[in-house]
């Protein structure tokens, strides 16, 4: 039974890593749009994309499944080769991306917002999960040298399957510490 769980675990692990991103991308001059789906691995497509001339990148994360320790490494690598005058909106960012935000030096490119991401929550009744969309200017903002960063979590959200309260299932805290300008 041992050995045939294993196999059947490592087909999974050959079968997760083997997927590829699908990128879709519409350019207007020199802001482009791109849509990332599936796993952030070593064979993303971003990763090859061209945006020597772009001033605005606009990355659409919601279909992004996770990120292994390669794709990590070649976000960076990505990020840092980005023009200074370009600037980055991630926007509805799974909250696994938004943690190598605040855990990995480097993740989030310098002039890049992550605009809005997708918050877990959790009801303690019945253990329902939800994902709800966090928004910049709504939900929180980003820290400036006249006004403080700010973030707002939803609280009292109803439960849809037992309408007991739901709650963060994050560290709030942490999980906005993107918002502080990095030393």
């Amino acid at each position: 039974m041992e050995a045939f769980l294993h196999d059947h675990v490592v087909s999974l692990i050959s079968l997760l890593s083997s997927e590829e991103i699908e990128m879709i991308t519409k350019v207007n001059g020199t802001r482009h749009e791109l849509i990332l789906e599936g796993p952030i691995s070593e064979k993303t497509a971003i990763f090859d994309y061209n945006i020597s001339q772009a001033t605005e990148v606009d990355i659409n994360m919601e279909k992004v499944t996770f990120i292994n320790s390669i794709g990590v490494k070649n976000w960076i690598n990505w990020a840092i080769n980005l023009s200074p005058r370009c600037r980055v909106s991630l926007r509805k960012c799974p909250y696994v991306i938004v943690n190598q935000v605040n855990i990995v030096q480097g993740f989030l490119p310098h002039n890049a917002k992550i605009e809005s991401f997708i918050a877990p929550y959790l009801c303690d009744q019945c253990g329902l999960e939800a994902h709800i969309l966090t928004e910049r200017g709504k939900d929180y903002e980003y820290a400036t040298e006249t006004h403080p960063k700010f973030a707002r979590v939803m609280t009292n959200l109803p439960c849809t399957k037992c309408k007991g309260i739901m709650e963060p299932d994050f560290i709030v805290e942490k999980t906005f510490s993107f918002l502080s300008p990095k030393k």
